[in-house]
């Protein structure tokens, strides 16, 4: 058994949130679990008073497939004020697409189409300009009619395509192919992916990037950071306390996330933040999926 089971969900932060709530559940047929508010997110930082904005949506979670979601934030959200703000569409931006899979890609284009969906090049783009790579892929199976069966994975670009790869193998994921300026690697017991591309110009990591991070799933934070920390990476409590590591040893341990899970997280060399989720335990994911088979 590996560190890693699965490449978790994506993270998006939507100027448009109500849109994009239609794009993703009336277009490609996603699923809404849950919402969390501001306030909520208040009460687990412990900071911020309460005030008429506590009822404003924070985050959603979309169900793509079974364990595999799309986590998406209301623009952004953060302390100390707690207000909403618009996420700025920066040219130098590391992210490049994320990857959808489905059954029959042909099916899956002529069907998006219908759907007023425009397909050019094996891509359809969101309301808030996210770029959504379609993959023809072994997924979840269900008996329902559904376009898209997985969340097949990631791309972004970074500045140091050696230095990116190595930390990321480090972490144990496999090379599966290497070009000149790609490398592409898989993740997890399925195969998902995260490629990473030779940025053509210098791409900065910001906070307020239309992708907030990705998140991995793993078995046991004792585990994962025992092996992480044999091939010299380390984990961090919060991405904002990336100078502070977790131990590489049996007292490791995460934070619990409003949503019940256990939490660390792994900063890539270029900034770009990986939330990493441990498996075990009673989520609120958990919790959903059980109350709504797929």
């Amino acid at each position: 058994m590996g560190v890693i089971r699965n490449l978790f969900h994506v993270s998006l932060q939507e100027n448009d949130y109500k849109g994009a709530l239609e794009f993703y559940c009336n277009k490609l047929g996603f699923e809404q679990m849950f919402e969390l508010n501001v306030g909520q997110f208040k009460d687990m930082l412990e900071l911020g008073e309460h005030n008429e904005d506590d009822g404003m949506p924070w985050l959603t979670y979309l169900r793509i497939a079974p364990e595999e979601y799309l986590e998406m934030f209301n623009g952004a959200i953060n302390p100390p004020d707690f207000k909403r703000e618009l996420i700025p569409a920066h040219k130098d931006s590391p992210f490049q697409s994320f990857g959808l899979g489905c059954d029959n890609l042909e099916k899956t284009v002529r069907e998006l189409e219908k759907r007023g969906i425009l397909v050019k090049d094996g891509y359809i783009t969101d309301p808030n300009g996210a770029k959504i790579r379609l993959v023809e892929r072994k997924g979840h199976t269900s008996e329902k009619d559904r376009l898209f069966n997985s969340l097949a994975g990631i791309s972004v670009y970074v500045n140091d395509l050696e230095a990116t790869e190595k930390h990321l193998k480090a972490m144990c994921f496999e090379v599966q192919s290497r070009t000149e300026d790609s490398v592409m690697l898989t993740v997890g017991e399925s195969g998902q992916y995260v490629e990473l591309l030779a940025a053509p110009e210098p791409v900065t990591v910001r906070d307020d990037d239309l992708l907030g991070h990705f998140a991995l799933q793993i078995y046991k934070v004792t585990d994962t950071v025992k092996e992480w920390g044999k091939n010299g990476v380390y984990c961090c409590p919060q991405p904002f306390m990336r100078e502070v590591q977790v131990p590489a040893d049996d007292t490791a341990k995460g934070n619990m996330g409003l949503d019940k899970c256990e939490i660390i997280w792994m900063i890539c060399p270029e900034g770009n933040k990986v939330e990493v989720m441990v498996q075990p335990g009673d989520t609120s994911q958990q919790e959903w999926e059980r109350k709504n088979p797929y």
